[in-house]
Protein backbone atom coordinates (compact mmCIF):
# COMPACT_ATOMS: atom_id res chain seq x y z
CA UNK A 1 0.00 0.00 0.00
CA UNK A 2 1.24 3.48 -0.64
CA UNK A 3 1.00 6.54 1.42
CA UNK A 4 0.19 9.95 -0.17
CA UNK A 5 3.34 12.83 1.63
CA UNK A 6 -0.01 14.71 2.93
CA UNK A 7 -1.25 12.10 5.20
CA UNK A 8 0.75 13.43 7.84
CA UNK A 9 0.06 16.61 7.02
CA UNK A 10 -3.77 16.41 7.16
CA UNK A 11 -3.11 14.34 10.54
CA UNK A 12 -1.52 17.10 12.00
CA UNK A 13 -4.58 19.91 11.07
CA UNK A 14 -6.42 17.92 12.89
CA UNK A 15 -4.91 17.73 16.04
CA UNK A 16 -6.85 20.01 18.82
CA UNK A 17 -5.20 23.33 19.75
CA UNK A 18 -3.72 24.09 21.92
CA UNK A 19 -1.77 20.96 22.48
CA UNK A 20 0.74 19.50 24.88
CA UNK A 21 3.67 19.26 21.98
CA UNK A 22 5.92 16.49 23.92
CA UNK A 23 2.43 14.10 24.99
CA UNK A 24 1.30 15.00 21.11
CA UNK A 25 4.50 14.33 19.15
CA UNK A 26 5.48 11.32 21.06
CA UNK A 27 1.88 10.02 20.42
CA UNK A 28 2.56 10.84 16.31
CA UNK A 29 6.00 9.37 16.23
CA UNK A 30 6.60 6.82 18.90
CA UNK A 31 9.31 8.58 20.46
CA UNK A 32 9.56 8.34 24.27
CA UNK A 33 8.65 11.42 25.62
CA UNK A 34 12.29 11.91 27.16
CA UNK A 35 13.59 11.93 23.97
CA UNK A 36 11.12 14.22 22.29
CA UNK A 37 11.51 16.58 25.68
CA UNK A 38 15.33 17.16 24.22
CA UNK A 39 14.65 17.84 21.04
CA UNK A 40 11.52 20.47 21.73
CA UNK A 41 14.02 21.45 24.47
CA UNK A 42 17.14 21.96 22.40
CA UNK A 43 14.84 24.09 19.74
CA UNK A 44 13.26 26.37 22.07
CA UNK A 45 16.79 27.13 24.65
CA UNK A 46 18.82 27.57 21.34
CA UNK A 47 16.04 29.15 19.15
CA UNK A 48 17.06 32.66 18.02
CA UNK A 49 14.27 33.99 19.61
CA UNK A 50 15.59 33.10 23.11
CA UNK A 51 19.05 33.98 21.41
CA UNK A 52 17.93 37.80 21.07
CA UNK A 53 16.13 37.49 24.55
CA UNK A 54 19.22 36.89 26.10
CA UNK A 55 21.28 38.98 23.80
CA UNK A 56 19.28 41.85 24.66
CA UNK A 57 18.37 41.41 28.80
CA UNK A 58 21.49 43.89 29.69
CA UNK A 59 19.92 46.70 28.43
CA UNK A 60 16.41 45.50 28.79
CA UNK A 61 16.79 45.35 33.14
CA UNK A 62 18.24 48.87 33.09
CA UNK A 63 14.76 50.43 31.83
CA UNK A 64 12.13 47.64 33.13
CA UNK A 65 8.43 49.22 33.00
CA UNK A 66 7.74 49.54 36.55
CA UNK A 67 4.59 51.19 38.62
CA UNK A 68 4.43 53.17 41.67
CA UNK A 69 2.79 51.30 44.75
CA UNK A 70 2.68 53.04 48.29
CA UNK A 71 3.04 51.31 51.50
CA UNK A 72 2.60 52.19 55.40
CA UNK A 73 6.04 53.25 56.55
CA UNK A 74 7.18 53.84 59.94
CA UNK A 75 9.15 57.35 60.05
CA UNK A 76 11.16 58.98 62.75
CA UNK A 77 12.25 62.30 62.40
CA UNK A 78 11.50 62.66 58.78
CA UNK A 79 8.32 62.20 56.21
CA UNK A 80 8.79 59.89 53.07
CA UNK A 81 5.34 60.93 51.63
CA UNK A 82 1.91 62.00 53.10
CA UNK A 83 1.09 61.49 56.94
CA UNK A 84 -1.32 58.67 57.59
CA UNK A 85 -2.96 60.33 61.00
CA UNK A 86 -4.55 57.44 62.22
CA UNK A 87 -1.74 54.68 62.01
CA UNK A 88 0.21 57.25 63.39
CA UNK A 89 -2.03 58.28 66.57
CA UNK A 90 -2.32 54.30 67.23
CA UNK A 91 1.51 53.59 66.71
CA UNK A 92 2.57 56.94 69.02
CA UNK A 93 0.09 55.35 71.47
CA UNK A 94 1.75 52.16 71.76
CA UNK A 95 5.59 53.94 72.03
CA UNK A 96 4.93 56.23 74.86
CA UNK A 97 3.82 59.67 72.51
CA UNK A 98 6.91 59.94 70.97
CA UNK A 99 6.10 63.01 68.93
CA UNK A 100 8.61 62.42 66.14
CA UNK A 101 6.94 59.02 65.05
CA UNK A 102 4.87 59.66 61.99
CA UNK A 103 3.29 56.41 59.62
CA UNK A 104 3.64 57.56 56.12
CA UNK A 105 2.28 56.69 52.62
CA UNK A 106 5.47 56.08 51.15
CA UNK A 107 5.80 55.65 47.30
CA UNK A 108 7.97 52.54 46.12
CA UNK A 109 8.73 51.28 42.64
CA UNK A 110 7.01 47.91 41.67
CA UNK A 111 8.36 45.24 39.17
CA UNK A 112 5.39 43.04 39.56
CA UNK A 113 3.41 44.17 37.09
CA UNK A 114 2.01 42.78 33.53
CA UNK A 115 4.94 43.64 31.50
CA UNK A 116 7.79 41.70 33.98
CA UNK A 117 5.73 39.00 34.18
CA UNK A 118 5.93 38.39 30.04
CA UNK A 119 9.22 38.94 30.46
CA UNK A 120 10.20 36.47 33.69
CA UNK A 121 7.58 34.04 31.65
CA UNK A 122 9.86 33.98 28.44
CA UNK A 123 13.01 33.22 31.02
CA UNK A 124 11.41 30.53 32.65
CA UNK A 125 10.59 28.80 29.29
CA UNK A 126 14.13 29.31 28.22
CA UNK A 127 15.90 27.59 31.45
CA UNK A 128 13.30 25.06 31.65
CA UNK A 129 13.57 24.06 28.00
CA UNK A 130 17.03 23.70 28.28
CA UNK A 131 17.06 21.30 31.36
CA UNK A 132 14.64 19.71 29.38
CA UNK A 133 17.20 19.47 26.46
CA UNK A 134 20.29 18.32 29.13
CA UNK A 135 18.68 16.41 31.84
CA UNK A 136 19.49 12.48 30.75
CA UNK A 137 22.40 13.33 28.23
CA UNK A 138 24.93 10.68 28.33
CA UNK A 139 28.48 12.05 28.69
CA UNK A 140 29.55 12.20 25.06
CA UNK A 141 26.46 14.96 24.87
CA UNK A 142 28.29 17.24 26.56
CA UNK A 143 30.63 17.79 23.54
CA UNK A 144 27.39 18.52 21.44
CA UNK A 145 27.35 21.94 20.26
CA UNK A 146 23.65 22.11 20.56
CA UNK A 147 23.73 21.02 23.80
CA UNK A 148 26.14 23.21 24.91
CA UNK A 149 24.52 26.05 23.59
CA UNK A 150 21.15 25.20 25.24
CA UNK A 151 22.97 24.56 28.59
CA UNK A 152 24.58 28.04 28.33
CA UNK A 153 21.14 29.97 27.35
CA UNK A 154 19.75 27.86 30.31
CA UNK A 155 22.06 29.10 32.58
CA UNK A 156 22.35 32.48 31.20
CA UNK A 157 18.56 32.44 31.93
CA UNK A 158 18.71 31.38 35.33
CA UNK A 159 21.03 33.97 36.07
CA UNK A 160 18.42 37.02 34.92
CA UNK A 161 15.93 35.12 36.85
CA UNK A 162 17.64 36.27 39.92
CA UNK A 163 17.97 39.90 39.47
CA UNK A 164 17.27 42.13 41.93
CA UNK A 165 14.37 43.52 40.19
CA UNK A 166 13.06 40.69 38.73
CA UNK A 167 13.47 37.99 41.74
CA UNK A 168 10.15 38.84 43.07
CA UNK A 169 8.02 38.98 40.06
CA UNK A 170 5.15 37.00 39.82
CA UNK A 171 7.00 33.44 37.77
CA UNK A 172 3.37 32.40 36.89
CA UNK A 173 2.12 31.72 33.41
CA UNK A 174 0.74 35.84 32.53
CA UNK A 175 -3.20 36.17 31.90
CA UNK A 176 -4.40 37.07 28.41
CA UNK A 177 -4.62 40.73 29.46
CA UNK A 178 -1.39 40.74 30.49
CA UNK A 179 0.08 39.48 27.08
CA UNK A 180 -1.66 42.49 24.96
CA UNK A 181 -0.69 44.77 27.81
CA UNK A 182 2.49 43.88 26.91
CA UNK A 183 2.33 43.89 23.33
CA UNK A 184 0.39 47.33 22.95
CA UNK A 185 1.99 49.34 25.81
CA UNK A 186 4.29 52.12 25.47
CA UNK A 187 7.14 49.65 26.81
CA UNK A 188 6.44 46.79 24.12
CA UNK A 189 9.86 47.57 22.16
CA UNK A 190 11.70 46.45 24.82
CA UNK A 191 9.14 43.82 25.38
CA UNK A 192 9.33 42.26 22.11
CA UNK A 193 11.74 39.37 22.14
CA UNK A 194 10.03 37.84 25.42
CA UNK A 195 6.48 38.02 23.54
CA UNK A 196 8.20 35.84 20.47
CA UNK A 197 9.98 33.65 23.23
CA UNK A 198 6.97 33.12 24.41
CA UNK A 199 5.05 32.67 20.67
CA UNK A 200 8.00 29.63 20.01
CA UNK A 201 7.81 28.02 23.25
CA UNK A 202 3.74 27.79 22.44
CA UNK A 203 4.83 25.79 18.83
CA UNK A 204 8.13 24.87 18.97
CA UNK A 205 7.79 22.53 16.03
CA UNK A 206 6.11 22.59 12.67
CA UNK A 207 4.63 19.74 10.67
CA UNK A 208 7.70 19.33 8.72
CA UNK A 209 9.70 19.23 11.51
CA UNK A 210 8.33 16.83 13.12
CA UNK A 211 7.94 14.48 9.61
CA UNK A 212 11.39 14.01 9.66
CA UNK A 213 11.14 11.76 12.60
CA UNK A 214 8.04 9.01 11.44
CA UNK A 215 9.82 6.00 10.00
CA UNK A 216 8.05 4.52 6.88
CA UNK A 217 5.75 2.26 8.78
CA UNK A 218 4.16 5.19 10.62
CA UNK A 219 3.66 6.95 8.04
CA UNK A 220 1.43 4.42 6.31
CA UNK A 221 -0.23 3.58 9.59
CA UNK A 222 -1.27 7.40 9.42
CA UNK A 223 -2.16 7.10 5.81
CA UNK A 224 -4.41 3.99 6.94
CA UNK A 225 -5.88 6.24 10.06
CA UNK A 226 -6.58 9.67 7.73
CA UNK A 227 -7.67 7.42 5.20
CA UNK A 228 -10.40 5.67 7.76
CA UNK A 229 -11.18 9.09 9.36
CA UNK A 230 -12.02 10.62 5.66
CA UNK A 231 -14.39 7.23 4.75
CA UNK A 232 -16.29 7.83 8.31
CA UNK A 233 -17.08 11.36 7.53
CA UNK A 234 -18.68 10.55 3.94
CA UNK A 235 -21.97 10.04 5.63
CA UNK A 236 -21.84 14.24 6.82
CA UNK A 237 -19.82 15.99 9.63
CA UNK A 238 -16.73 16.19 10.45
CA UNK A 239 -14.73 14.18 13.34
CA UNK A 240 -13.63 15.55 16.28
CA UNK A 241 -10.24 16.89 16.05
CA UNK A 242 -7.20 14.40 17.66
CA UNK A 243 -6.49 14.55 21.61
CA UNK A 244 -3.83 12.72 23.21
CA UNK A 245 -4.95 10.89 26.26
CA UNK A 246 -2.79 8.35 27.96
CA UNK A 247 0.11 7.87 24.64
CA UNK A 248 -2.84 7.20 22.01
CA UNK A 249 -4.77 9.81 19.75
CA UNK A 250 -8.93 9.70 20.22
CA UNK A 251 -11.08 11.44 17.72
CA UNK A 252 -14.60 10.22 18.37
CA UNK A 253 -14.69 6.11 17.85
CA UNK A 254 -11.75 6.12 16.69
CA UNK A 255 -7.99 6.18 18.37
CA UNK A 256 -4.54 5.81 17.02
CA UNK A 257 -1.97 3.43 18.99
CA UNK A 258 1.71 4.02 18.06
CA UNK A 259 3.84 0.51 18.32
CA UNK A 260 6.79 2.17 19.76
CA UNK A 261 8.18 -1.73 20.12
CA UNK A 262 7.19 -3.81 16.80
CA UNK A 263 7.26 -7.35 18.32
CA UNK A 264 5.90 -6.91 21.88
CA UNK A 265 2.62 -8.50 21.94
CA UNK A 266 1.94 -7.32 25.33
CA UNK A 267 1.02 -3.68 24.32
CA UNK A 268 -1.57 -3.36 21.78
CA UNK A 269 -0.91 -0.88 19.13
CA UNK A 270 -2.63 -0.11 15.53
CA UNK A 271 -5.94 1.50 14.62
CA UNK A 272 -9.03 1.04 17.02
CA UNK A 273 -12.64 1.62 15.60
CA UNK A 274 -15.08 0.60 18.42
CA UNK A 275 -13.83 -3.03 19.11
CA UNK A 276 -12.34 -3.85 15.49
CA UNK A 277 -8.29 -3.20 15.79
CA UNK A 278 -6.65 -2.40 12.31
CA UNK A 279 -3.03 -1.70 11.70
CA UNK A 280 -0.75 -2.40 8.32
CA UNK A 281 1.54 -5.39 8.32
CA UNK A 282 4.58 -5.44 11.17
CA UNK A 283 6.98 -6.00 8.16
CA UNK A 284 5.69 -3.54 5.40
CA UNK A 285 6.19 -5.20 2.29
CA UNK A 286 6.11 -8.38 3.71
CA UNK A 287 3.18 -9.97 1.30
CA UNK A 288 1.82 -12.76 3.12
CA UNK A 289 -1.51 -11.42 5.03
CA UNK A 290 -2.03 -14.72 6.87
CA UNK A 291 1.83 -13.41 8.87
CA UNK A 292 0.37 -10.01 9.36
CA UNK A 293 -2.71 -11.01 10.82
CA UNK A 294 -1.08 -13.59 12.90
CA UNK A 295 0.96 -11.13 14.65
CA UNK A 296 -1.73 -8.29 14.62
CA UNK A 297 -4.24 -10.61 16.36
CA UNK A 298 -1.81 -11.84 19.03
CA UNK A 299 -1.75 -8.10 20.14
CA UNK A 300 -5.20 -7.30 19.58
CA UNK A 301 -6.25 -7.77 23.14
CA UNK A 302 -9.18 -10.20 22.31
CA UNK A 303 -10.47 -7.78 20.02
CA UNK A 304 -11.28 -8.24 15.88
CA UNK A 305 -8.75 -7.86 13.51
CA UNK A 306 -8.14 -6.28 10.16
CA UNK A 307 -5.08 -5.89 8.34
CA UNK A 308 -4.59 -2.84 5.68
CA UNK A 309 -2.89 -3.65 2.66
CA UNK A 310 -4.24 -1.99 0.41
CA UNK A 311 -7.67 0.68 -0.49
CA UNK A 312 -9.99 -2.26 -0.50
CA UNK A 313 -9.00 -3.03 2.82
CA UNK A 314 -9.88 0.21 4.43
CA UNK A 315 -13.42 -0.12 2.49
CA UNK A 316 -14.05 -3.32 4.21
CA UNK A 317 -12.49 -1.99 7.54
CA UNK A 318 -15.17 0.97 7.51
CA UNK A 319 -17.87 -1.80 6.76
CA UNK A 320 -16.88 -4.24 9.56
CA UNK A 321 -16.51 -1.60 12.47
CA UNK A 322 -20.02 -0.43 11.26
CA UNK A 323 -21.20 -3.87 11.78
CA UNK A 324 -20.07 -4.39 14.59
CA UNK A 325 -21.21 -1.13 16.04
CA UNK A 326 -24.58 -1.92 15.08
CA UNK A 327 -24.55 -5.52 16.24
CA UNK A 328 -23.88 -4.28 19.51
CA UNK A 329 -26.42 -1.47 19.59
Amino acid sequence: MTEPSDAFTELWNRLGRPFDVVATVSALTGLSSAVVGQLVGTVIATSPEAETLLDELPTTVRGLATSIHTHAERCIGQLRGPVLWSETMSARASSFGDPDLFVCSAPSRAYDIDENQVLVHALVQVRDAAKMATEGARERGYDDPQLRAARRNGNDAGRFLEHPSLARVSRGKPRPRAIKRTRTGKHHKAYDPALAVLERASSPVSAEDVRIWLDERTRAQQYALIGLVTRLERGGGRMPDFRVERGALFSGPVQYYHSRALGDRERMSGIVVGQLLIDVPDRLHDPSRARAEASLAARSGGRRTLVIMSEDDLDQALELAVEMARGAA
